[in-house]
């Protein structure tokens, strides 16, 4: 089994141990798949993997961790140029200002994760909805917290569409808690009170669940504004259970605390003494006045990283791969849409998709060294911006793969660039003793020709077509080339 396939395979497990609610196994194996990422090059996992180590951190109460995870996750994925990481970090740093109640900050983070939240090149995730939905929640809530109840509704019914295109069930507790928080600001406190019996069974239903903290402490809250006592007993006993069997000291904390209001609320003072001396206990077993220090830790950190993630966000937004000096993803992406964009009035853009991909390059660059393998990187990017010249763009944003855009459809111009590419690499002679198809260094082409493109959503269906036509002159021995 090889470095990638045992990397996928911890994160599996890690993902098991926290649906499991062992956040501290959970933690151990997810840093354990950070590692094997890192150490066969796949960033990009390795940051969706600390990003996920943040999760843990938060839901274990470690805020100090998690901000340092996410940062850590952000400054990987602006350097490669993931836009969905990208997302997932706003979201979650979004998430522990909401927690903190500093909603005007949350709506910042929300509104940039969900600016960013789009369909991925080949095709749709299958989350991806389930990331509106709670993006389109967070905002919701957020809005309501500062009292903006016309953003919060229009959040909160984009939210129950996109849980409709779903079709998932288990969302229906935290789009009732959403609206009924809503309802409740705004006045409606009958409607919230009809609905107090299917608030408490769907706490129920998903007090195990170790994201829900948040939610169900949200809903004691409210129960208590409410007056409804019985309802929010119920939840604590039951979330209570819950925190025994999990042996988690951050969970039997929050339950302490749940309990102290309750007590408070009803005016059993000696009930409530004797739980402040019990939360006193777990507290010290914490860090000290970590919930004071929260929000300035995550203000300081953030501040700290200021310079330098503006930086590379500068790099990010100026579209350029740094190695190659080629346009990046953001840059591709963009592109393509101006140029379709721009010729939508004339019925479409002519266009030839294509991508240029060097022969095993994994193991050239194994065998040459990580220095030499740059070096040829440079190389085929100067080859394939000379082809081109001025009839496109070319772009690289990972491994050993190239894509270009022309504004070209004729097919006869686009035999000669492939050709001019091969012959002025063959023309090099780069040793590469591990090749399967020649002593030197190689390259597989595919290009796709799109006379008409009129919407700027036929990137994806394109970037799968090339994608799927290279596959094939790969499967028919390499070191040539397909025109479709």
């Amino acid at each position: 089994m090889g470095i990638l396939q045992k990397a996928d395979r911890c994160m599996d497990e890690a993902a098991a141990l926290f649906g499991e609610n062992k956040l501290f196994l959970a933690e151990k194996k997810a840093q354990e798949t950070a590692g094997l990422y890192k150490s066969c090059g796949a960033y990009e996992q390795m940051a969706k993997t600390v990003n996920f180590m943040g999760v843990i951190y938060a839901s274990i109460g470690d805020v100090s961790m998690s901000i340092d995870c996410y940062l850590e996750a952000m400054d990987v994925a602006v350097e490669q140029g993931s836009t969905e990481i990208i997302m997932l970090v706003n979201n979650n740093i979004g998430s522990l200002y909401m927690e903190l109640g500093l909603y005007e900050k949350a709506v910042r983070y929300f509104n940039e994760a969900l600016e960013l939240c789009k369909p991925p090149l080949h095709g749709e995730r299958d989350n991806y909805y389930q990331e509106l939905l709670m993006l389109h929640l967070n905002l919701c809530i957020s809005y309501t917290g500062i009292n903006e109840f016309e953003k919060a509704e229009k959040h909160l019914s984009d939210a129950i569409l996109f849980n409709e295109i779903a079709g998932s069930a288990k969302n229906r507790f935290l789009i009732d808690m959403s609206q009924a928080h809503m309802l409740w600001k705004m006045g409606n406190e009958d409607e919230v009170r009809d609905h107090v019996e299917e608030l408490v069974e769907g706490a129920i239903n998903n007090i195990n669940s170790a994201d829900y903290v948040l939610e169900i402490l949200s809903l004691c809250n409210l129960f208590m504004n409410m007056g409804e006592f019985d309802a929010w007993k119920k939840v604590i006993v039951e979330y209570e259970r819950f925190a025994t069997e999990t042996e988690n000291l951050f969970f039997q904390k929050t339950c302490v605390k749940m309990w102290m209001k309750y007590e408070s609320a009803i005016g059993d003072t000696e009930a409530y003494n004797k739980l402040c001396v019990y939360y006193a206990n777990l507290h010290s077993m914490q860090v000290k006045e970590q919930i004071k220090r929260l929000g300035d830790t995550i203000d300081l950190k953030l501040q700290l990283q200021e310079t330098e993630y503006e930086r590379r966000k500068a790099v990010r937004l100026n579209y350029t791969d740094m190695l190659t000096g080629m346009g990046n993803k953001f840059k591709m992406r963009n592109d393509f849409e101006k140029l379709v964009s721009e010729n939508q009035d004339s019925g479409g853009a002519g266009i030839t998709f294509g991508v240029v991909d060097i022969d095993f390059f994994k193991s050239f660059n194994r065998n040459s060294g990580r220095v030499t393998g740059d070096a040829v990187l440079k190389e085929v990017s100067s080859i394939i911006n000379e082809s081109i010249r001025d009839k496109g763009m070319g772009y690289h944003f990972y491994g050993d793969e190239f894509y270009i855009i022309l504004q070209e459809t004729d097919e006869d111009i686009i035999k000669n660039i492939a050709e001019h590419i091969r012959l002025e690499l063959a023309k090099k002679q780069i040793l590469h003793e591990s090749s399967k198809v020649d002593e030197y260094l190689t390259v597989s082409q595919a290009y796709v020709i799109a006379p008409d493109v009129k919407v700027p959503d036929e990137f994806s269906r394109l970037f799968k077509t090339v994608d799927e036509v290279l596959n094939d002159v790969k499967e028919k021995g390499r070191n040539a080339y397909k025109i479709v």
